[in-house]
């Protein structure tokens, strides 16, 4: 391990750390600082391997344990830290292919459905941390949106009670569904991110994957089928397969987005198509199970095959630098 890739760990740490602790300001940008929290680690990880991206989880982690403490930098490495090395190691993980020249890379789908899985679970380990079963977990959000619609100013409009109850205990439901969702997509748009970085700065060493051509196993779809007809069952077994859904059904929207990008290839309108579709995507984020329900249509039936053009061979030169 050469010190220039131990100044670049640390300095991603150092980085990661930072943007970690801007959400303690409570401002939207500071929002959206959090929110890329985890794109240091992934730089370092995919620019200059995986040993970097370790060394900048476990700096991270020091660096908010000094300042906020251990619960911090406890949360830090396993929500954060952890899952971005980890994406960042499977990323550039390859073997020798057919012929001497050619290099398979790990499958983007899984790296897509890692992330899924990880997303899930690590919601379903808070479980513990906020109650000693489903049923405090649950009461404990129920108060917290409780507190958090209650208005002591004088002259406060308040929700008639009937009205508040069905709120509180729709965003009771939805909260974990919603945060495991939300983990899955951001940690993907900041792997997405840190691979175009790397791509542009001419350190990403895989070639650039054709995203359109997104492709997962078959069990995947036995995956999230399974998971939605488990989130039916009572208790804890039901709540974790509902954030398994949750995941999934993500995993398959983007899937499907990918349907939708190779199908329309040859579309001579397939930029307004794009365009709708994204802009009715980012409005109304249930057309994703829609999105989904293509996914799996296409790992049924084969829509890419029946629709789509001829596909291309798959990259297997290094990344070309711009």
């Amino acid at each position: 391990m050469t010190p220039p890739l131990i100044l670049i760990g640390l300095g991603a740490g150092l980085s990661s750390a930072l943007l970690y602790a801007s959400a303690t300001s409570g401002s939207p940008l500071a929002l959206i600082l959090f929110y890329v929290a985890p794109l240091p680690i992934l730089l370092a990880g995919l620019g200059w391997r995986h040993h970097a991206g370790l060394i900048g989880a476990v700096v991270a982690a020091l660096a908010i344990g000094l300042v906020f403490g251990p619960w911090a930098a406890t949360f830090h490495f396993v929500m954060i830290g952890a899952p971005s090395w980890w994406l960042a190691y499977l990323a550039l993980l390859a073997r020798p292919g057919a012929t001497e020249s050619a290099t398979e890379w790990y499958p983007i789908g899984r790296l897509v459905l890692w992330a899924s899985v990880i997303g899930a679970t690590l919601i379903a380990l808070t479980i513990p941390l906020v109650g000693a079963s489903l049923e405090e977990y649950r009461a404990t959000l129920k108060a917290l949106f409780e507190q958090a619609l209650q208005s002591d100013r004088p002259g406060a409009p308040q929700l008639p009670a009937e009205n508040r109850d069905a709120i509180i205990n729709l965003m009771t439901a939805l909260l974990p569904i919603m945060a495991a969702a939300m983990w899955t997509i951001v940690s993907l748009a900041n792997l997405w991110l840190a691979g175009r970085i790397t791509r542009a700065s001419g350190r990403l060493t895989r070639p650039w994957p054709d995203l359109p051509g997104l492709t997962y196993p078959r069990q995947a779809t036995l995956a999230f089928l399974g998971a939605t007809a488990a989130s039916l069952l009572p208790g804890l077994a039901g709540f974790a397969a509902e954030l398994y859904a949750a995941t999934f059904l993500v995993a398959f929207a983007l899937l499907g987005l990918a349907v939708v990008h190779t199908t329309t290839r040859v579309a001579p309108t397939r930029g307004l198509i794009l365009f709708g579709v994204y802009a009715l995507l980012l409005i109304q984020p249930w057309v994703g199970v829609f999105l989904a329900a293509l996914g799996v249509a296409e790992q049924t039936v084969g829509v890419r095959k029946r629709f789509g053009p001829p596909p291309g061979p798959p990259p297997t030169a290094t990344a070309p630098k711009p």
